[in-house]
C-alpha cells in the first residue's frame, strides 16, 4: 500500500487529535505514491542526495529544514503561553517571558537560507517533508502521564529515574539531567514544557517558578540559561529536569513511524530516529 505525503501528514495529526498542520511542519516536495521512506530527526541536503541515490520515495524529517516551517516558525511559540497559563502564570507575564524568544525565532527565520534544502530536493525531484510539533506533542503527553502517575510525595529523583526507563531515553548516550535542584527535593507541581517549538530558556522557567510550579521539564537548555537559573534559584527547592533533545524527539517520532508502518509504509531510520527501535 502506498501513501501520499498529505496522508502521511494527516497521520501525524490524527495521532494527537489535531485538524490543522502546525506552522513548523510542511511538505516541501509532494508525492502521491510513497512506499518507502528515510526518516530522521535532521535530514538535509546530504541525506536528500543519499535517499535519491538509494531510491527512497520520501525523505521524512522531524526538524523544519526550510520553507514556511523555517521562516514562519514563530507562531508555534504560542504554545509556550498556553502551557504557562495552564499552570497559573498570568497571561501578561507569560507573554513577557516568551517575547525575547519569539523575536529571536522571527529574526532567525527571516535571515535563514530557507531555500537551501528544499531546493536540493526539488532539483532531484525527491519528495521531502517534515513533521515537528505533532510528534513532540506525543512525547509531551508521555512525560505528562509519567508525572501524573507518581505518588503525591514523589521526589525529583524518582521522576528522573522513571523518565530514564523510557526506551528512547534508556538507549541514548545522553542521560536525564537535573540542571537545577536536588534528587531528594519534592517533585511538587510539574510543568512539562515540551512541544512548544523549543525550550523556553531561563525566562519561561522563571515565570513558572515564580507562580507556584516546583519542577519544570525541558528536553534541552543552553548553558547560559542554566547558569542564570542556578544563580537565582540555587538556594530554593525549585527543579529543572532536562531529558535530552534527540532521545526525547525520538519518542514521538517512533510512535509516528509505528503508525506509518501499520499503514504499510516501509521506514528506514537514521539521524536519531534509530534510537529505541
Amino acid at each position: 500500500m502506498s501513501l501520499s505525503t498529505e496522508e502521511i501528514m494527516e497521520i501525524s495529526l490524527d495521532l494527537v487529535g489535531w485538524d490543522e498542520v502546525p506552522a513548523d511542519s510542511g511538505i516541501h516536495v509532494s508525492a502521491d505514491d510513497v512506499e518507502t521512506a528515510l526518516v530522521g530527526i535532521d535530514l538535509e541536503s546530504p541525506e536528500i542526495q543519499l535517499a535519491e541515490r538509494e531510491g527512497y520515495d520520501l525523505v521524512l524529517a522531524h526538524h523544519p529544514p526550510g520553507g514556511d516551517p523555517r521562516v514562519n516558525f514563530a507562531p508555534v511559540l504560542d504554545k509556550q503561553v498556553e502551557f504557562m497559563t495552564a499552570h497559573g502564570v498570568p497571561e501578561e507575564r507569560a507573554e513577557e517571558a516568551v517575547a525575547s524568544l519569539r523575536s529571536r525565532m522571527k529574526h532567525a527565520g527571516h535571515s535563514a537560507n530557507y531555500r537551501h534544502d528544499p531546493s536540493i530536493a526539488e532539483h532531484l525531484d525527491q519528495p521531502y517533508m517534515n513533521a515537528h510539533l505533532a510528534p513532540d506533542e506525543i512525547g509531551r503527553r508521555r512525560f505528562r502521564e509519567i508525572a501524573d502517575g507518581l505518588d503525591d510525595d514523589a521526589s525529583v529523583g524518582q521522576f528522573a529515574d522513571v523518565l530514564g526507563e523510557i526506551p528512547e531515553i534508556e538507549e541514548a548516550i545522553t542521560n536525564v539531567e537535573l540542571r537545577l535542584g536536588e534528587r531528594a527535593n519534592g517533585l511538587g507541581e510539574v510543568a512539562i514544557h515540551h512541544a512548544a517549538g523549543t525550550n523556553g530558556g531561563s525566562e519561561v522557567a522563571r515565570a513558572y517558578f515564580d507562580n507556584g510550579v516546583d519542577t519544570v521539564l525541558y528536553i534541552h537548555i543552553g548553558a547560559g540559561d542554566t547558569a542564570t537559573l542556578q544563580e537565582e534559584y540555587g538556594d530554593t527547592e525549585k527543579n529543572l529536569i532536562v531529558t535530552g533533545h534527540i532521545a526525547s524527539d525520538a519518542i514521538g517520532m517512533n510512535e509516528f513511524i509505528d503508525a506509518l508502518e501499520a499503514e504499510g509504509l516501509e521506514c528506514d531510520t537514521v539521524s536519531g530516529c534509530d534510537i529505541g527501535r
